[in-house]
Parts: structure tokens; C-alpha cells; sequence
């Protein structure tokens, strides 16, 4: 594998300062591998422009794809509501690829084949069964003699054999005691080894509704599905398709997106660019690499760039991952339905015309050259394709970004965006290219080597992994992200604040350690903003009937605005060192920590109020409510569907709370002074079941003081579903407690009993009833075994032992029930 190592890299050169004023935000730069200072290419200091790699639509959005995109909007947020920058941020659909053309062909012919079977009949059963059969033979090594009947004990052992290996390679590479954690946590270690049990689970699901036809047909065509597209696809290779097959797929799986992004609260693109509609300018762009020698047509009609005439021009090919420059698995991804093409250089050339015509390659230079045209294929009449210079086809993967990033935003680019798997090879080759097109076009040298630099700082977020293996399509062991939020038990305030917890460019994995501190921070703001909005209720309607609120301002008051203070400056600096969320929202739940205390030491709430304040900003700032704008209000707290403050009659409802809670602390005060009186008791219940159960599924809590000294409860507007799972916690736990100490009450029981019918047996008889002796002494001790053998000395003496227990285990019996011991 050829590499290239760092230091072979020209040095990568910031913007030039201007006179601007400028935050000292340093960003992670893939480019550099390191921290660099953010300097925007405008010279106003304002204004920032951002490309990121959207989405190939061709299939719902998975959890992967939240953790992207939902992680990119926190940056963007960051850098346009907290320091200030004007973001242009472009976001392109691919719409145009092999992979949207393979799924849209196969989707409509098995809808073509489940509209022309409404039942099982033989001949579907017999068409799946082949289709069973290509997929086993393709997918796996299993022999001829493997069959549905007899696959799941074939796989079985498949399984085990993967998982052998699997383990052995984790103990090669991290220890020994690595084998136990991967039993129990089922991990999957590698991309291969999750793709074959991928394919085993996919067999295994077919091969039981081909041994028994469920009466549910969607049943049967669901576990089928996936078997039969490959099949039906191969069965009608050249065959035509019209042009809605194709935009019927990405119209919808588009819209899909970005209904899943409005409920993650991911802000809209402020320019959204679709491949299929900027052809022309695809063309014109690759036109412009060929006329420069960066690219060359091959015979067949493709247009391939030309690493080698790239890095003779000086340039350096591959300046994100230079490891990776000649991973042929890498490379061949990238290229998608080309991958296949023969890669060898070839001496010969091939004839395009007559006498004095050119002559083309017949394929491409080298491995490493990739696609900027792929031609239009005979053998695939249908497919989608546009007219060029060099016949029809259809642009390339990684020209696709250059071509429309640089429509809208120009020559220079200050960030460009994507997941890390994207770095190599898609943005290495959208770099080369787009460098190769730029080049020149301005009279300053803007790097070490005086080429063109395209984009100043490339971000990558960080995979979402799943028991260790990266969540993905073809893997088929993603989470929808609608799935997630509707039976997965996430919420997209749950989800973000996940991801902001674990930063932007390192991996996240999902365990149930990071799913209890993310549940844990949420529910420890939001327990504080419920706690000021009702301080802030209860004190505003003091002030209504005449009772002045105190406005204190002592040693407390100093020190909480010293904790303010200092919660600002350490949260400002977190946000410029790389956007560190993680420390940013352990700056947060520190001084909710400090402001708890000091409300427990005070009543006055002025500096209370401006930490709410301040604290709603930045989580709104971090997308983490929807319904506020960081600058837009002196609001606190974030909005929820199920409270009755977020229908707008929280304002209406008080009134009536206070009353009827005035109501119950009057009566609660009366029954707790009558504590041995029963109606008393049943008034204490009653009071309860009001608080824990009909006005906590109206979303209302009331938090009882202490009523010696007059204090009325504290009412609060809570999520319905938090105070009755806090309800029902309560209740499971009080319920464990009783259980538990039942089955103690039963446990004691028995052993009482065991010990009782112990104590019964006298220990004169104690050892002539099991036959095992047949002579003892006068006190029924054993002094001969039952083959009339004398007792050893040192037996004799365990026995003894033995026999002295039951002698005061009987004795004591005998005198509790009145006899004489």
C-alpha cells in the first residue's frame, strides 16, 4: 500500500488576519491534524462560509445520521447565535448515484412481482427459493447441500466459528481478558464479520416462511424482500426504465430527511444544491480538468482525473488521510458501480474515429485514478443519463460537491463538513480536483507549495457505534431515526444532548452508561427550570396582594455571582477550544449545582433569575429547545409538548392551582395534628393521591414544605410523563421493598420451621435412624460403622461434636414446649 507520510505535506496556511475583532476560537482542522485559530477568508470578519456533505436519498435516515447532521448543527449554531458569525451554509441531496439507481430499479421490480402475486402460489415459492438459493451462494461459503430446511443448524455453527475468530483476533490485539467482555457484551469487532451475520440473519428470516407460508402475506414478503431484490434485478439486466422510477425515490426518501431533520430541530441549509440539477455545470467543470491535462476520456465514454498529472503539477494528492492513498477497498467504495472496471495501465490505446482522429485509453491510467463521468452503459438502457462531450452519462460521486460547492460559494470555502468515513476517499478527491480547477486563478500564493487552497478547514464528526461496530445501511444494523423516537425511546432533546456530551469529532458508542448521564443532565435542568418558574410564580403572586419580595445581597448573593461569573468565562472558553461541548455542559450542571444551594440558604431571587436566563440561552443556543431563539426573549426553561405551560395556559391555570392547593395544605395541616385519629389518616391519603395522581397526569406538580412553619406547597408545571414515571419509580420501588421483605417474613418462616423439625429429633436417637452405625453407647453415640468396623478416635470426636449441637438444640426445644429436657 503506498503512503504518504505528513511531513511530504505542504504546510498549510491560515487566512491572512484582518483588522476585524475576532473570538479566539481554535477549530480541530483535518487538514492539519491539529488546532488552528479560525479566521474567516472574509475580510469583514463576519461572514462564514460552510459546505457540508448531505444525504445520498435513497432510504430512511438512521441514527448515524443524526449523530452527523445533528452535530454539525450544534457547530453552526455555536458559531452564528454565540460568537457572532454570518453563516452561508450549503448543503447538497445527492439525488444522481449508483447506489439511489440500484435501490430505485430493485424497489420497482419487487413491486412489479408483489403486484402480480396476491398469493403464494407454487411458482412464487419457487421463485424465492432460487432467489434464497443466489443469495446463500453469493453471501456466504456454505455447499450445495445447504438448504432453508436444514440453514439455521449450518448457521449455527457459522456463528460459532465467526465469533472464534472474532474473539481470537481481539485477544491478538488488546489481551486476553478481552475475551469475557466481548462474550458478554456481544461485540462486534470488524465491518467483514458483521456483514456475514448480516447475510446469515437475512437467510434465516427467508428460509422460515419458505418452510411455512405465513397467513400474514406482508409477513412473508417482508422476510423475503430482501433475498429477492438482487434476484429479480439480475433476472432483467438491459431491460429499460422510465425516468419516475428514479426521481420517485429520491422525492420521497428527500422529504423523508428532512422531516426526521425538523424533528431533530436541525436548522434548514441556507442553500440546498441537488446533483441533478446542476448537470450542466458538472460537465462544464469536468470539460475544464480535461482541457488542463488534470483529466482524461477513456473509450468507453468515462472521464477519469489524473492523480499522476496532478502531482507532477506540483500538487500533493490525499492531504487528509495520506495513510489511505492506496487502500484499494477505499478506493473501489468510492467508485461505486465502476469499481470493476479493469485498473492496470494499458500500453495500447483503442481507435475513436478515422485517420488523424484521437486515440483513448481503453480504461483508466491507474487504481488510484478515479471517476469525474461515468458513461452511460448499453447493457443498462434505463438508467438515468445526460449528454456530454464524450457521450452520455452522468457525473461521478466526489465530483458531484466540488461542482456545487463551488457554484455557490466560489474559488474559497472556509469550512467543509461530513462524517469521517467521508475523508477518504471522497473529500481527499473533491480536494484534487477542486484544486486543480482553481488553480491559478488568483495572483497570491495562498499555501507553502503556492497552489491554490480550496478549503481552509475541513471538520469530520465522529461515528455513532453500536456495540462497537459503526452503524450503517449496508451493515443493515442502523436504528431509523424515526424508529429511535417512537419505540427506541429517544427523544431529539435526549439524542442531542448525547451527542453534546460526547464532543464532535471523536466517536460516540451507545451504552447504557452514556444514555444514564445524558437522562441525568436533562433531568437535572429541567428540574431546575421547574423549580424557578414556580419560585418565580409564588413570588409574583405574593407581590399581587401587597408582599414585597426581598432583593438581598449578601456574602450568598457575592458568591453566586462569582459562580456565574466564572460558569461564563469557563463555558466561553470551552466553546473556543474546539467547540468543547463536553466541558460546556459540565460547566452547566456545576452552577445548577451551586444555584440548588443557595436557593435552599435564600429566598430572594433576583441573581436566580439571571442564571435561568443565561442558562436558557445557552441551551437553546445548542439547539436543545425549539420553540426559542437565543436572543429572542428573557423566557427560562425549555418548552414541552406534555406541560401545561407549553399550550399557553399555564398564566390561566395558576390561579385555580393556588386556590385548590391552599385548599389541600389546610387540610393536610389539620389531619397531620391529629395523627392518631383515623379520618385523619384517610384525609393524608386523599391529600396524596391528589398531589401523585390526578394532578400529576394534568402535568402539575406540588412540592410539600415544611407546614410548621407556614410554608404552602410549591406548585410546578412539569412534563405529565415525568411525574407519573416518578410516580410509578416510587411505587415499584415501595413495592420491591414490601416484596422483599415478604419473601424475608417467608425465608424465616421456613428455616424456623426446618430448625423446629431439627430440634424434634432426640440426640440419643439421633444416629440409629440412617443405618449407617450398629453399636452405640449408652448416650447413642456411634462406636462401631455398619460393617462393624470400631469408630476412629478422631471420628469419634466429630460425632461428639456433633451430638452435643443436638443435645442443647433438643434439650431447649423440649423446655420451650414445657417438657423435661
Amino acid at each position: 500500500m503506498a503512503s504518504t507520510s505528513r511531513r511530504e505535506q505542504p504546510a498549510w496556511t491560515p487566512p491572512a488576519p484582518h483588522g476585524a475583532p475576532l473570538p479566539p476560537l481554535h477549530i480541530y482542522n483535518s487538514l492539519t491534524k491539529e488546532k488552528n485559530p479560525f479566521v474567516p477568508i472574509d475580510p469583514s470578519g463576519r461572514k462564514v462560509t460552510w459546505y457540508c456533505c448531505g444525504p445520498t436519498v435513497y432510504d430512511a435516515g438512521h441514527l448515524g445520521h443524526a449523530r452527523n447532521y445533528v452535530t454539525t448543527d450544534v457547530l453552526r449554531r455555536i458559531l452564528r447565535d454565540y460568537f457572532g458569525f454570518e453563516v452561508h451554509f450549503v448543503q447538497n441531496v445527492t439525488d444522481v448515484d449508483d447506489k439511489i439507481i440500484l435501490r430505485a430499479r430493485q424497489q420497482h421490480l419487487l413491486e412489479e412481482f408483489i403486484s402480480r402475486n396476491s398469493s403464494i402460489t407454487p411458482e412464487v415459492a419457487s421463485t424465492v427459493s432460487a432467489a434464497w438459493t443466489a443469495y446463500l451462494k453469493k453471501n456466504t461459503a456454505a455447499g450445495d447441500d445447504v438448504t432453508p430446511e436444514n440453514f439455521a443448524n449450518w448457521a449455527m455453527g457459522a456463528q460459532k466459528e465467526i465469533m472464534s475468530l472474532v474473539l481470537k483476533e481481539r485477544e491478538r490485539k488488546i489481551g486476553p481478558e478481552a475475551e469475557a467482555e466481548e462474550e458478554e457484551e456481544g461485540v462486534i469487532l470488524d465491518e467483514k464479520s458483521t456483514k456475514v451475520k448480516m447475510h446469515l440473519a437475512t437467510l434465516h428470516s427467508a428460509s422460515l416462511v419458505l418452510q411455512k407460508i405465513p397467513e400474514d402475506l406482508k409477513e412473508f414478503w417482508n422476510a423475503a424482500s430482501s433475498i429477492l431484490l438482487p434476484y429479480l434485478d439480475s433476472l432483467n439486466q438491459g431491460r429499460e426504465y422510465p425516468p419516475e422510477v428514479f426521481s420517485k425515490l429520491t422525492s420521497y426518501w428527500e422529504s423523508h430527511f428532512n422531516e426526521d431533520m425538523a424533528t431533530l430541530n436541525v436548522l434548514p441549509p441556507t442553500t440546498v444544491t441537488r446533483v441533478s440539477e446542476f448537470i450542466p455545470e458538472n460537465v462544464a467543470f469536468v470539460k475544464k480538468l480535461v482541457d488542463r491535462g488534470f483529466a482524461y476520456p477513456t473509450a468507453d465514454g468515462s472521464v477519469y482525473f489524473d492523480i499522476t498529472a496532478y502531482e507532477a503539477a506540483g500538487h500533493h494528492y490525499a492531504k487528509l488521510q495520506p495513510w489511505n492513498k492506496g487502500d484499494e477497498s477505499l478506493i473501489a467504495d468510492g467508485e461505486g458501480a465502476l469499481a470493476s472496471d479493469k485498473t492496470a495501465t494499458l500500453p495500447n490505446t483503442v481507435e475513436t474515429g478515422g485517420e488523424g482522429k484521437s486515440k483513448l485509453l481503453a480504461s483508466k491510467k491507474t487504481p488510484q485514478d478515479f471517476a469525474l463521468w461515468k458513461a452511460f452503459k448499453a447493457e443498462k438502457p434505463g438508467e438515468p443519463s445526460w449528454d456530454s462531450p464524450w457521450g452520455k452519462g452522468r457525473p461521478g460521486w466526489h465530483i458531484e460537491c466540488s461542482v456545487m460547492c463551488s457554484e455557490v460559494l466560489g474559488d474559497r470555502v472556509d469550512i467543509h463538513s461530513g462524517g469521517i468515513d467521508l475523508a477518504f476517499p471522497h473529500h481527499d478527491n473533491e480536494i484534487a480536483q477542486s484544486e486543480a480547477y482553481w488553480d491559478g486563478c488568483r495572483d497570491i500564493s495562498e499555501t507553502a507549495d503556492g497552489k491554490h487552497q480550496w478549503v481552509n478547514y475541513f471538520l469530520h464528526m465522529g461515528h455513532l457505534s453500536i456495540h462497537g461496530s459503526k452503524m450503517s445501511k449496508s451493515l443493515k444494523n442502523f436504528v431509523s431515526i424515526r424508529d429511535a423516537l417512537t419505540r427506541g425511546g429517544w427523544t431529539p432533546r435526549g439524542l442531542r444532548i448525547v451527542f453534546l456530551l460526547g464532543g464532535w469529532k471523536d466517536g460516540i458508542e451507545v451504552r447504557e452508561g452514556v444514555l444514564m448521564e445524558a437522562k441525568s443532565w436533562e433531568t437535572t435542568i429541567s428540574k431546575f427550570f421547574s423549580n424557578v418558574k414556580a419560585l418565580i410564580a409564588e413570588e409574583e403572586g405574593g407581590e399581587k396582594k401587597g408582599n414585597r419580595a426581598k432583593q438581598l445581597f449578601g456574602p450568598l448573593e457575592h458568591a453566586i455571582y462569582k459562580d456565574l461569573d466564572t460558569t461564563r468565562q469557563n463555558l466561553h472558553a470551552a466553546l473556543c477550544d474546539n467547540f468543547n461541548t463536553t466541558a460546556a455542559m459540565k460547566t452547566l450542571a456545576d452552577l445548577i449545582g451551586s444555584t440548588n444551594k443557595y436557593m435552599s440558604q435564600t429566598k430572594s431571587l433576583a441573581v436566580v433569575k439571571e442564571i435561568a436566563r443565561w442558562v436558557t440561552r445557552i441551551v437553546t443556543i445548542f439547539g436543545l429547545d425549539s420553540t426559542n431563539t437565543p436572543n429572542g426573549s428573557d423566557r427560562i426553561g425549555w418548552a414541552d409538548s406534555s406541560t401545561i405551560s407549553s399550550t399557553g395556559a399555564e398564566e390561566i391555570a395558576l390561579p385555580y392551582l393556588r386556590t385548590l392547593s391552599a385548599f389541600r395544605d389546610n387540610v393536610r395541616t389539620l389531619a397531620i395534628s391529629n395523627p392518631e385519629d383515623v379520618i385523619s389518616k384517610d384525609i393524608l391519603l386523599l391529600s396524596d393521591r391528589l398531589r401523585d395522581h390526578d394532578l400529576a397526569s394534568l402535568g402539575v406538580a406540588l412540592d410539600d414544605r415544611d407546614s410548621a412553619k407556614g410554608a404552602p406547597a410549591l406548585i410546578k408545571f412539569v412534563p405529565a410523563g415525568e411525574l407519573v414515571a416518578a410516580r410509578e419509580e416510587k411505587e415499584r420501588r415501595a413495592a420491591e421493598k414490601e416484596r422483599k421483605k415478604e419473601e424475608a417474613r417467608l425465608k424465616k418462616e421456613e428455616e424456623d420451621r426446618k430448625r423446629e423439625e431439627l430440634a424434634k429429633v432426640s440426640h440419643l436417637e439421633m444416629f440409629k435412624t440412617d443405618g449407617e452405625f450398629t453399636e452405640w453407647d449408652e448416650q447413642g453415640i456411634p462406636t462401631k460403622d455398619k460393617d462393624g468396623v470400631e469408630v476412629t478416635k478422631s471420628r469419634r470426636k466429630a460425632l461428639t461434636k456433633f451430638w452435643e449441637k443436638q443435645r442443647k438444640l433438643h434439650e431447649g426445644w423440649l423446655k420451650a414446649k414445657g417438657g423435661t429436657a
